[in-house]
């Protein structure tokens, strides 16, 4: 039998999987929380431990190499993702000298004297052009939105590089230069992704050097082989190839979709992406265009609602029991939320819902609302059944909008995150927005999955993409 690793630096956990190469089968995994960020930073800052996140990452793997046993022998290759957008800052022995500043960081949004937001000033000076060179404007908590931030204030040290997390743990896996693919730069913002090459006269508009930057390379090149240190710590078998890390968003696509060719990607999770594979770049406010592994972009309706509003909802339904009823309920009112949203019927009632409770990327300042509340529809079965609704809409939206960019031939959906796999009637509601087919994956890792598929075809057990379908399964 032959293995592949894959490994998943993600914000909320660190995840790490050995796969059979023959059937796609997670013969092993390993989950751990990443609990790295600093609690005691101000607010809207949000900076994690970067020391800590490595050594979280090396124990993942360790504790599945211990588990294979003798197996071990049998690793071909390591692939990798995590989290996009944001950035550590090293020195040219791969010592963090910064904290890891992830993408939920807000000092983007940090206004000036004249009460404009940093990031309005960066995207104004960057010009028209912007979105179709970079297929994204600059949001706050992006790499090189932080770069600037640091650079204007003499906080970027000399003779360092910025980092994506991910592509810090594989450079230390083998003790080998930053590497980074296309699908991770493109989310710093300023990676032109046509030629994916930085651009160089936006970092200079903005002051950044291009030799903090990370060399940009391609998943389909490895950043080396796994170090005799490296080996002796984690078990790990010495020489086995670390191929570049690719983003998560790609990763997550790859993982659960069998066919990019009709089918379309939801996945919920604390957020909401909606995806599309595309031959070709499209242009639309709502959507990023990201490279991806192997060519071509997925278009991506990004930053949507998903597990937090329903999250927001059930702690409304607790505040009620406690502040109200004086009750302290022993459990979360999340099963009991969905028992009552299934039974719920919202055709007639006028109740409707826009869920975003926290703005979107193109208006953070949005919120969330229900309009046409009335006496007979104001209860917590339509709420939560109008909120799923809700939710079903906007994807749908974020589905048109891809449509508008020439996307054809999509049949089904594939949804993936736990917000969908852990919840029918989330699924019911999106398939009766779509009218299609919501297919779930058998595999629950798909980010980790698609890492290890990179993984595959870098070492030749796979031919291609086409090749990975046979790697995933619907249930």
């Amino acid at each position: 039998m032959t293995l592949i690793l894959g490994v998943d630096i993600g914000t909320t956990t660190i995840t790490a999987i050995a796969v059979d190469a023959d059937s796609g089968r997670i013969v092993e995994s390993t989950t751990t929380k990443n609990d790295a960020r600093y609690t005691d930073r101000p607010i809207g800052r949000s900076e994690w431990d970067a020391d800590r996140i490595i050594s979280q990452a090396m124990q993942c793997i360790k504790d599945v190499v211990t588990r294979l046993d003798s197996r071990a022998s049998q690793i071909a290759g390591i692939g990798m993702t995590g989290q996009q957008h944001g950035m550590v800052l090293v020195d040219p022995q791969l010592n963090p000298v910064s904290p890891y500043i992830n993408w939920q960081d807000q000092r983007g949004n940090e206004v000036d004297d004249n009460g404009i937001p940093l990031i309005h000033d960066l995207t104004e000076r960057l010009g028209d052009d912007q979105y179709r060179t970079h297929g994204c404007f600059l949001r706050t908590g992006f790499m090189n939105v932080t770069l600037h931030w640091l650079n204007t204030r003499g906080q970027l040290p000399g003779n360092c590089r910025a980092a994506f997390i991910m592509d810090l743990v594989a450079s230390r896996l083998c003790d080998a230069p930053l590497q980074s693919d296309p699908s991770a730069a493109g989310s710093a913002g300023l990676l032109n992704i046509h030629t994916n090459q930085w651009n160089q006269d936006a970092l200079k508009e903005l002051g950044i050097p291009l030799s903090v930057l990370p060399e940009v390379s391609s998943t389909r090149e490895k950043v080396g082989t796994i170090t005799s240190v490296v080996a002796s710590e984690t078990g790990l078998p010495e020489g086995i190839p670390v191929f570049v890390p690719i983003g998560d968003n790609q990763a997550g696509f790859l993982g659960s979709v069998a066919n990019r060719h009709n089918q379309l990607s939801i996945n919920v999770g604390t957020g909401g992406q909606v995806s599309a594979y595309s031959e070709s770049t499209g242009e639309h406010p709502a959507l990023e265009v990201r490279p991806f592994p192997y060519g071509g972009y997925l278009l991506a309706f990004v930053g949507a609602c998903g597990g937090r509003s329903f999250a927001a909802l059930e702690s409304f339904f607790q505040a009620v029991a406690t502040e109200i009823f004086d009750i302290t309920p022993s459990t979360d009112a999340f099963e009991r939320m969905k028992e009552l949203a299934a039974d719920a019927v919202t055709d007639d009632s006028g109740l409707k819902c826009s869920p975003i409770f926290t703005g979107t990327r193109q208006d953070p300042s949005e919120r969330a609302s229900w309009t046409g509340l009335s006496p007979d529809n104001f209860t917590p079965a339509l709420m939560t059944r109008s909120l799923l609704e809700g939710m079903a809409t906007t994807f749908n939206e974020g589905f048109a909008a891809i449509l508008s960019c020439g996307v054809t031939g999509i049949t089904e959906i594939v949804g993936a995150g736990n917000g969908i796999r852990q919840n029918d009637v989330l699924k019911q509601c999106i398939e009766a927005r779509f009218n299609m087919i919501v297919r779930k994956p058998n595999q629950s890792e798909e980010a980790t999955l698609g890492a290890a598929i990179t993984a595959a075809i870098g070492c030749g057990v796979l031919n291609d993409l086409s090749d990975s379908a046979k790697w995933i399964q619907y249930g």
